[in-house]
């Protein structure tokens, strides 16, 4: 049951997202390079979830992920690439990410999948990262809670 409400949520947020999109405006954001982290602790998870990572954002509408994951039995570095849509809510931006290219596994893709939510607080550019691609890859098997990560951006001159 527990499984089913986490995927439940997932589809849920995804659905809030395309629907609530034609209501929000689109904001022209900045060059920006971001480090997300997650909380450490002391617990093993059976998902990989993404422990830390650089998110490279381009004006144009397109993004590059190097992405550290970690579960308790693997680590593992992947590289994703793809666009985003940015909206803009008074103070904060989100963006999602729907990566077209992922590299670092046997299980390259080349197909869209929505990878994240980033959540960015204009005035401090810090916000968190929803990993959406966690409970993807988890397939319903996991009941674990996907924690957001800190998000930390800087503008690129």
């Amino acid at each position: 049951m527990t499984s089913f409400i986490l995927i439940l949520t997932g589809v849920l947020i995804l659905s809030a997202t395309h629907v609530a999109a034609f209501a929000q405006q689109m904001i022209d954001l900045r060059n920006m390079t971001c480090q997300i982290r997650s909380a450490p602790t002391d617990k093993c998870s059976a998902l990989p979830t993404l422990q830390s990572g650089l998110l490279a954002i381009a004006r144009e509408g397109t993004f590059t992920l190097q992405a550290h994951y970690q579960s308790c039995f693997m680590t593992e570095q992947l590289n994703y690439s793809g666009r985003f849509r940015s909206f803009h809510f008074d103070k904060t931006s989100r963006l999602e990410l729907l990566a077209t290219q992922a590299a670092g596994t046997e299980e390259t893709t080349d197909f869209p999948r929505t990878l994240g939510i980033v959540n960015l607080n204009h005035a401090t550019l810090d916000g968190y990262w929803v990993d959406i691609s966690a409970v993807i890859r988890g397939q319903g098997r996991h009941a674990e809670k996907i924690a957001p990560a800190e998000l930390q951006c800087e503008i690129n001159q």
